[in-house]
């Protein structure tokens, strides 16, 4: 009885925290948080004072990071973290929902001791949706990203990372300072709902993590000519949407000779967008995910040669940013068996699986000893409003995890 009563309260704890969470968005369709916004201004605040309320110290560093610190006389710490930005119009649990597990974990230990100091992590820009790259506080606390490359990544209006920074109040300048001493972290864990709906199909409350898979993206942009719809005939065309359409039928067809791979075109702007007129440009994202390298490698190739061919044909110019590169990143086994352990202690059966989405465990792996635990997705849904996790779930996450902490 204890021990469902101590389920319930946690349960409702973080349903608390989430619903309030919610209410710091853009748009009143989903939820949308961007970095640099006033909307993730709030969510830090919120955070940091939740923070503080289970007795952590807090700061909030120039990447718009909020940390929550557990001092220890040990020379290690453990890190517990995810993200508190969202993609447009998306669900009120990816990311925000490990912040406050978190958040959560350290009240249930605050009264124990601990071989170990704690820190809870919110990152900002995970989802890299306003700058079109992604992991930026993760990416920065490694040391992966510096300040000539926030001054050079720029939003759809033309300002970089480092304008909308200083405008929120932070100093990038002072980014370089922000690093992890690598050496003192013992281990990085991260709850995050799944985002699939394997988990809910096998019944199955909680799934530990085995590896998370390596991404490409790229920005792609075409450059045709517009012309009249009814007075251009069409070998005299130079349609820069044309050339995009046989993209992404590459990308599907790339993906599809692969198993496990997926390749995506989620974006597309077309001008001058006329009903009767030649498309002249086209703006399109490709996304590439395998556990395998020289998949993303040769399936990029394969896209960009049957593009450049058509380009060709048609007389459409092709330009190509990368965007985003990280290679597959296994999880420790040593810390997944424990977790796996931790589970069974709790009569749970965990189901170990790999991420297709991108975490800021990812980047954060190849350095320090890291593990994840999954929970249900009602439906699979993710990235919009309809996106769903059980608090209840969470809460059995956040009691193996504390387990598991507790072991190390």
């Amino acid at each position: 009885m204890e021990e469902e009563r101590v389920l319930q309260e946690l349960a409702e704890r973080i349903e608390h925290h989430l619903t309030i969470l919610a209410s710091f968005t853009a748009t009143e369709c989903g939820v949308t948080r961007l970095p640099f916004t006033t909307e993730g201004k709030e969510a830090v605040d919120y955070l940091a004072a939740a923070m503080q309320d289970v007795g952590l110290s807090v700061r909030v560093d120039d990447t718009g990071a909020v940390h929550g610190l557990r001092s220890s006389p040990a020379r290690q710490r453990i890190v517990i973290g995810s993200h508190y930005d969202t993609v447009r119009e998306g669900g009120a649990f990816d990311g925000i929902a490990g912040v406050v597990c978190g958040i959560e974990l350290a009240r249930l230990i605050r009264g124990e001791r601990l071989p170990y100091g704690l820190e809870v992590v919110g990152f900002n820009d995970e989802e890299g949706v306003r700058f079109g790259d992604g992991f930026l506080s993760s990416k920065a606390l490694l040391g992966e990203i510096g300040l000539e490359a926030m001054k050079a990544r720029r939003d759809a209006d033309g300002i970089s990372i480092y304008e909308a920074a200083r405008c929120a109040g932070y100093a990038p300048e002072q980014i370089e300072k922000e690093r992890w001493p690598i050496e003192k972290l013992r281990a990085f864990f991260e709850i995050h709902i799944e985002q699939g709906r394997v988990l809910e199909t096998l019944g199955k409350k909680l799934g530990i993590v085995t590896g998370i898979v390596g991404m490409r993206r790229y920005a792609i942009r075409l450059e045709g000519q517009p012309d009249h719809a009814g007075t251009t005939p069409m070998d005299m065309r130079h349609d820069a949407l044309q050339v995009a359409a046989y993209a992404v039928l590459a990308a599907a067809k790339a993906a599809e000779r692969r198993p496990g791979a997926v390749a995506t075109v989620g974006s597309l702007t077309v001008a001058p967008n006329a009903v009767n007129t030649v498309p002249g440009s086209v703006v399109l994202s490709l996304d590439l995910r395998s556990m395998k390298p020289e998949e993303l490698a040769a399936m990029a190739s394969e896209i960009f040669a049957v593009m450049n061919e058509q380009a060709k044909d048609a007389g459409v110019t092709v330009d190509i940013t990368e965007k985003l590169r990280s290679e597959p990143g296994e999880m420790d086994a040593r810390l997944c068996k424990l977790l796996t352990e931790c589970a069974a202690k709790r009569e749970i059966e965990p189901h170990a699986m790999i991420s297709g989405a991108g975490h800021d465990a990812l980047p954060i792996s190849f350095h320090v000893p890291t593990a994840m635990l999954f929970v249900p997705s009602r439906g699979g849904r993710s990235h919009c409003p309809e996106e769903w996790s059980s608090a209840k779930d969470l809460a059995h996450a956040v009691l193996v995890l504390k387990d598991a902490v507790m072991a190390l």
